[in-house]
């Protein structure tokens, strides 16, 4: 039962990125289209500043919610913590996560082309976010093992 816990939160997790990540897409790309400026350079250091910016504080509020844990068995902290990361940095690291649902949803590329980027900044701030996207799915996983923690521990 208890990991039985864990998986469902897991599955409700990735059902809610992919839903809030399509509806969040469409206003990241466009930004960082819009920071690239037309050089592709830019467009991937823009990328990497900002995904590496809110992976640090999506890092921390995991951080502080083990802390709280731990210092003071804070459940009424540590909760509300964790689903602040799920609900808000997870979906946010997966608008540059490659698709595999090529023939139902487009591809970032495609979309950043559709926003008038041109071929090399699409290519560059794609290629720059897929790490990030992927490091987003590690910090899922870690927030919801937080968030299932008192239940996985007792």
């Amino acid at each position: 039962m208890r990991a039985g816990l864990f998986v469902a939160l897991l599955a409700v997790s990735l059902a809610w990125m992919l839903w809030a990540q399509a509806r969040m897409q469409h206003r990241v790309l466009s930004f960082l289209v819009g920071r690239a400026g037309g050089s592709s350079s830019r467009g991937a250091r823009v990328t990497h500043l900002v995904q590496a910016a809110a992976a640090l504080i999506a890092v921390l509020v995991l951080a502080a919610a083990v802390l709280v844990e731990l210092r003071w068995n804070a459940v009424y902290l540590r909760v509300p913590l964790a689903a602040s990361v799920l609900l808000v940095y997870v979906p946010f690291a997966a608008t540059l996560g490659r698709t595999k649902l090529r023939k139902v949803r487009k591809t970032v590329e495609q979309r950043m082309n559709e926003l008038g980027a041109p071929p090399a900044v699409t290519t560059a701030i794609a290629r720059a976010g897929r790490p990030w996207s992927l490091f987003g799915s590690l910090v899922m996983l870690a927030a919801v093992l937080i968030l299932t923690w008192h239940h996985l521990r007792n």
